[in-house]
């Protein structure tokens, strides 16, 4: 098969339109689930924001005559307000097309070239392997590509997912066993949008998130989540068609103690939601704030999303914590995700 590397066109519908079929396919091989999304939503999605910079690029397939297809694509993530010695990139190919040399020529063509121009000194990338694979064979795929990039693993994450919808009664059953320990602290719900009064205290739990993230030997730096930056978040989620469902818990005091964030696209036709970050300060630990939390938002789940089948999420394989919750719920693993990180010189 013949292919080709080339930037992907933003301003063509057919590069965005095979972009959403590609994305699908690849969220169906590793979730079980995909997203449905329209054109204008997808293309918002791509913008960049003050906060970071993206390149993206595509490999094309020409499987007839006078037409083509994308199979793969790499991104170079420049973040611009902090971490701004690091570069991020990635690169995914097609499940069908695997085994190809896709991959390598993404890396080859598109990657290291932009690495270099970046001028930035640490290089980070992520890659999966299968659940039951070894992080630390050199024959898998994901650090062969590593070697090409001059990096290597600095933790190791799982990716969960969970099969929807939730029985109510193992909601009930695990509502009633954070309650034990719930105390005056209780549960509030938010549909997408932070209140006015709570932005700077949201910005602060945001922050911890990172702060706290047990990521083993990854370097990073910790972003500030200003009112500003919180605002231009919502906004850029609701362009691209994505809805946030938030709750957090509220301290005696009245202060947010927690929070738990799930996105759902709003398209008809989604299946799948994705668990994001989830946070107890560390002065509110130990009244089982965190089940309370991810109880709230699988409930409202229920009512509000009914057509999705399956939740993905990601936690650190040295966060028993959280793990612990999830498997309560009943998340089971999909694969394993290793984050790579080094100063090559290229």
């Amino acid at each position: 098969m013949h292919f080709s590397i080339r930037p992907l066109d933003i301003s063509s519908d057919l590069d965005i339109a095979q972009s959403i079929a590609l994305d699908a396919a690849l969220d169906e091989a590793a979730h079980g689930g995909s997203e449905t999304t329209a054109l204008e939503q997808y293309r918002a999605s791509l913008a960049d924001s003050p906060y970071w910079r993206v390149q993206r690029w595509v490999a094309v397939a020409e499987p007839m005559e006078g037409g083509e297809m994308i199979v793969g694509r790499a991104a170079v993530f420049l973040p611009l307000q902090e971490n701004l010695e690091t570069v991020s990139v990635g690169a995914s190919v097609h499940p069908a097309h695997r085994g190809r040399g896709i991959g390598t020529a993404l890396v080859q063509d598109a990657l290291l070239p932009a690495i270099r121009e970046s001028g930035r000194g640490l290089v980070e990338t992520y890659g999966e392997i299968a659940a039951d694979g070894d992080p630390d064979d050199p024959e898998q795929p994901v650090h062969r590509l590593a070697r090409r990039l001059g990096v290597s693993r600095k933790n190791l994450a799982v990716c969960r997912t969970l099969a929807l919808p939730l029985a109510e009664e193992l909601l009930d059953a695990l509502q009633a066993e954070a309650e034990e320990k719930l105390g005056a602290y209780r549960i509030e719900l938010w549909d997408d949008e932070i209140p006015a009064e709570h932005l700077r205290d949201y910005g602060v739990l945001m922050r911890q998130i990172e702060l706290d993230e047990p990521d083993e030997e990854v370097e990073h730096e910790a972003a500030e989540y200003t009112p500003e930056r919180l605002r231009i978040a919502e906004q850029r989620r609701r362009s691209s068609g994505t809805r946030a469902l938030i709750a957090v818990a509220i301290a005696p005091d009245g202060s947010l103690a927690g929070n738990s964030e799930m996105h759902i696209q709003r398209t008809a036709g989604t299946t799948i939601g994705w668990q994001e970050n989830t946070l107890v300060m560390p002065e509110h630990r130990g009244h089982r704030l965190g089940l309370a939390l991810k109880v709230a938002t699988h409930r409202l789940l229920r009512e509000e999303a009914p057509g999705l089948r399956v939740l993905a999420t990601w936690n650190s394989h040295v966060n028993p914590w959280m793990i612990a919750i999830n498997e309560k719920l009943g998340y089971e693993i999909a694969y394993r995700e290793l984050a790579l990180q080094g100063r090559p010189q290229l």
